[in-house]
């Protein structure tokens, strides 16, 4: 039975209802999952979750705040986002975020472990922009930041959201941080690869492809797009105006978000075999930003069967 345990939490928007109503579920039926976790780790939405689980909240709170005050924040977007411009209004996401947490409270006073990636867009330090892995090891240079603003930093997608405190969302690097926990377990907590067990749990697998031919593909510019020749715009990897509904509106951004998602599971599973366990149940092709998505995600989490799931839990768990 492995000994030291973590929970990663993927990205992904509003969709991070589904992952939350999943670990209700999962606490409901294993009462010791949070108390026996040793490290939460969250990217984007997910950092929310980690970070609230870490500071003591349960579960079923964080998912009512989530619902009460979370996805109102994605209710108001601006006409043409995110093709031509920021598509939703900072305001709302900031201060719900705030909001759900003492205004004092930093890394350093958090009960259990934490990685967060985020991406910085200018490290005075490196002279460049550069990756950044939140985290409240012994050691951390990180221990003094506060909890709001890592989640932010973490939060700040590009193309939907503004950056905050020059940094944007980590799903730039990975939109499930599992391997980026697994390599804090063994780094930082001396921890060995058999004594490790991750519970990965994502925001739905949408059935997204690119069956077309891409020949001759570039990125769209606004410069040259007028709204009335929008019907006109040749298919691009910036944004595919004629898709299916399994096609991807941001062909080049949402190609890089699933695909470290796909990547990280691989790669952890390698690192862990039957140690990691992915729950992320297939999903339509709904929006991340879309907040009337809330009730059927909440559906589809309390359709999935767990069972498999439980069975890792009591494995590992106990």
């Amino acid at each position: 039975m492995a000994r030291y345990r973590i929970i990663s939490f993927d990205g992904g928007g509003t969709l991070g209802a589904l992952s939350l109503q999943l670990l209700n579920r999962l606490a409901r039926q294993k009462p010791q999952l949070i108390r026996q976790t040793n490290v939460f780790a969250g990217n984007s939405i997910g950092s929310f979750t980690a970070l609230a689980l870490a500071s003591g909240r349960s579960p079923k709170e964080t998912l009512q705040y989530f619902r009460d005050k979370i996805l109102p924040a994605y209710s108001v977007s601006r006409p043409g986002g995110p093709v031509f411009n920021q598509q939703l209004p900072y305001s709302g996401f900031i201060e719900a975020v705030e909001s759900f947490f003492p205004p004092d409270l930093r890394l350093k006073n958090l009960k259990k472990r934490i990685v967060v990636p985020s991406f910085q867009l200018f490290s005075p330090e490196l002279n460049r922009w550069t990756p950044v892995l939140f985290h409240n090891y012994p050691g951390s240079p990180y221990l003094n930041e506060k909890v709001s603003d890592v989640i932010l930093r973490s939060s700040a997608a590009p193309a939907t959201q503004r950056a905050y405190q020059n940094y944007v969302d980590g799903f730039v690097i990975t939109t499930n941080p599992s391997t980026a926990s697994i390599s804090f377990a063994v780094d930082k907590a001396k921890q060995p690869l058999d004594q490790i067990a991750v519970l990965s749990i994502g925001t739905g697998e949408a059935p997204l492809q690119l069956r077309r031919d891409t020949k001759g593909w570039g990125m769209v510019s606004a410069d040259n797009i007028r709204p009335e020749n929008l019907n006109n715009l040749p298919p691009n990897w910036g944004v595919l105006f004629d898709r299916s509904p399994n096609e991807p509106l941001l062909p080049f951004l949402q190609l890089v978000s699933n695909g470290t998602s796909y990547y990280e599971s691989m790669v952890s599973s390698q690192l862990l075999g039957d140690r990691f366990f992915r729950l992320n149940p297939r999903i339509p092709n709904f929006s991340k930003t879309d907040p009337s998505v809330y009730p059927a995600l909440i559906e589809i989490a309390n359709n999935t069967n767990l069972l498999p799931a439980i069975q890792f839990i009591g494995e590992n768990w106990n």
